[in-house]
């Protein structure tokens, strides 16, 4: 995905690659976490993660498009390969100024209806997770799983394209109310690097990286 994802990015808007201070590579034990960032200019911020663990029994990878200059919510991208399971999320939150159209979505959960679902269970972040949002996981399903997320992938970057121009500080003002949950209540991501790198160094890399706040 992350090619995929800087393709379509580099198609619409001009990306810079940003200095990440040592966290671009970090490696505990058997676990090797690879990450970059950029600004995507005149909308915001783009996070690419990936990690392996357990000698590479498992994969996960991160994606986080954070407009602040557009009014659109962030997106989520995840990936993760564990144990002969996939799962492949797609998921935005609510840290939009105005109310959003997310119908588009809808005919992409059609067409992916017969991949088993995800359920992850109860979280505080369900109340602002919105309706585009998709998850799935079972077995053999990447490839599948892939062409969904690339399908949502072009969809919420036609979004942004035709946002609205927004205050800059006060979207990151509601991205950081976001953040400072996912920090203090947890998070599929944020929970699993806690315990491979620690709660100081998880801290700076979701703050000034990954949400860029």
């Amino acid at each position: 995905m992350k090619e995929k994802i800087l393709e379509e990015l580099k198609k619409r808007y001009t990306l810079t690659q940003k200095d990440m201070q040592g966290l671009q590579k970090i490696k505990k034990g058997t676990t090797n976490i690879d990450c970059d960032t950029y600004e995507i200019e005149g909308v915001g911020n783009l996070f690419l993660m990936n990690m392996k663990a357990m000698l590479g029994a498992m994969k996960m990878e991160t994606y986080v498009i954070t407009p602040f200059s557009k009014d659109l919510s962030f997106c989520n991208i995840d990936t993760v390969q564990a144990m002969g399971n996939d799962m492949c999320l797609f998921e935005m939150y609510k840290t939009s100024l105005h109310d959003e159209d997310l119908s588009v979505f809808e005919p992409i959960k059609e067409k992916y209806k017969d991949l088993p679902e995800y359920d992850g269970g109860e979280h505080w972040y369900d109340s602002v997770r919105l309706s585009s949002s998709i998850g799935k996981k079972g077995k053999k399903i990447m490839a599948e799983g892939n062409g969904m997320l690339e399908d949502c992938l072009i969809a919420y970057l036609d979004l942004l394209e035709k946002a609205l121009d927004c205050d800059p500080e006060a979207k990151k003002e509601e991205v950081r109310k976001y953040v400072d949950r996912l920090i203090a209540e947890g998070g599929m991501a944020v929970d699993g690097l806690s315990k491979m790198i620690g709660k100081e160094e998880t801290t700076k890399l979701i703050r000034d990286y990954m949400y860029n706040i």
